[in-house]
């Protein structure tokens, strides 16, 4: 490991360190090693669960847009641009409709996950499709256009269902992104879905690699570009639904990270992977202290991304075009 390797592992551990103190209620730093009271429950029901969600959350959309950016062979995809996580957050939205069927509340958490990858999945092949026929730019585009679908749809229903069922999540969370209250459950989930996306992308990095290269050398060495994307798509499009039904969309990290791994570090697919997984935590639980009131008020996530994002995509967009121009 490097020293941008220890580096990155010290200020996750700092950033943690923070993150259990700083939120809404700070707590102090001798009730961090021995809480008690109402600072117990903070602790252990409130920020550590919060903790591993945004870092398994950070892990999820970092590593998801790394590997849509190879397979796809396109700097500007990610779950945001493609509108794998719009999709996926009308899935979710969708699911409170079984409130009218007289459903109880809690039991619509079971349904959304299902709900948000079908959506998710449908959102990202019109994207991909758009794609082929338009190339990179149309692209980008295309995803856009079907993310701003797909989040029109989305605001339509809950316009009519929250008026019903004000329990319901409002838009802001579902369109911006919100990581405050977590519980273990959907904790847990998170955290195995992260460790199975790294393990998995790890072991088939050699093969993301010949894919990103060409579909010509991946056929020589006996591999189907096609099938492997549409295999990654579907297990892409299935953790991001569950992360959107669970935070949420929050935009740009795919992007963001991926371009600064490979500015800072460079590298195949792997060290790309590795390092993208440790950075998306740390700029998310960045982020999730900005937004949670650290500095007096309360910040969207999408919002914060964005301010980083945007500046990084289009030097992303501005450099492709000129290389593109010079041959």
């Amino acid at each position: 490991m490097n020293k941008f390797g220890f580096f990155s592992i010290f200020l996750l551990i700092f950033l943690t360190f923070l993150s259990l103190v700083y939120g809404e209620v700070k707590i102090p730093l001798h009730d961090i090693f021995s809480p008690r009271g109402v600072y117990s429950y903070i602790l252990f029901n409130i920020r550590l669960p919060t903790i591993v969600a945004t870092f398994s959350i950070g892990i999820i959309l970092s590593v998801s847009g790394a590997i849509l950016q190879m397979l796809l062979r396109n700097p500007l995809v990610d779950s945001y641009i493609s509108g794998t996580a719009s999709g996926g957050a009308f899935g979710a939205v969708l699911s409170y409709f079984f409130l009218v069927f007289n459903l109880p509340f809690s039991w619509i958490i079971y349904f959304q996950p299902f709900f948000a990858f079908i959506t998710a999945l449908l959102a990202t092949f019109i994207t991909v499709v758009i794609g082929r026929k338009t190339g990179i730019l149309g692209l980008v585009i295309g995803g856009v256009l079907v993310s701003f679908i797909f989040s029109s749809l989305m605001t339509l229903l809950l316009s009519v269902l929250s008026i019903k069922y004000p329990q319901i999540p409002p838009l802001t969370f579902w369109l911006l992104g919100d990581i405050s209250v977590v519980g273990w459950t959907n904790v847990i989930i998170l955290l195995i879905l992260s460790i199975i996306l790294i393990y998995f992308s790890v072991k088939k990095s050699r093969l993301i690699d010949l894919v990103s290269i060409s579909d010509e050398i991946s056929f020589a060495h006996g591999i189907n570009p096609s099938k492997e994307r549409i295999i990654w798509l579907v297990i892409i499009s299935l953790m991001v639904a569950y992360c959107v039904s669970v935070a949420g969309i929050i935009g740009f990290l795919g992007i963001i990270v991926p371009h600064i791994v490979r500015r800072l570090i460079g590298g195949n697919t792997r060290v790309l992977i590795l390092y993208s997984s440790v950075l998306g935590s740390e700029i998310l639980l960045i982020s999730r202290l900005i937004a949670e009131g650290t500095f007096g008020y309360f910040i969207p996530l999408t919002a914060i991304m964005s301010i980083i994002g945007a500046p990084i995509m289009i030097s992303a967009l501005v450099k492709r075009n000129v290389s593109t121009e010079e041959h």
